[in-house]
């Protein structure tokens, strides 16, 4: 049987809380910005405001730690919040 490795640990512990913490609907507005989806996009898809957007992002930034669009993209995408597909 394989051991982990204490950052392992706590990177897989890590990963498990930002997917529990983010909300479906973080979820839909993180995945409509993989796509490369502006943010009035986003709105328009989801049938929220711009406004909303901007502040579903803004707290995806922070529960993921991301400094930009495309940092959030990956650590969605690493933590297993989003796919690729």
């Amino acid at each position: 049987m394989a051991t982990l490795e204490p950052e392992q640990v706590v990177s897989d512990r890590a990963a498990a809380r930002t997917v529990s913490t983010l909300t479906p609907r973080e979820r839909q507005v993180l995945n409509g910005i993989k796509e490369g989806n502006s943010n009035r996009m986003v709105a328009r898809l989801l049938g929220i405001s711009e406004r909303t957007v901007k502040v579903h992002l803004h707290s995806i930034f922070i529960k993921l730690g991301a400094a930009s669009r495309t940092e959030a993209v990956i650590e969605g995408i690493r933590s297993g919040c989003i796919s690729l597909h």
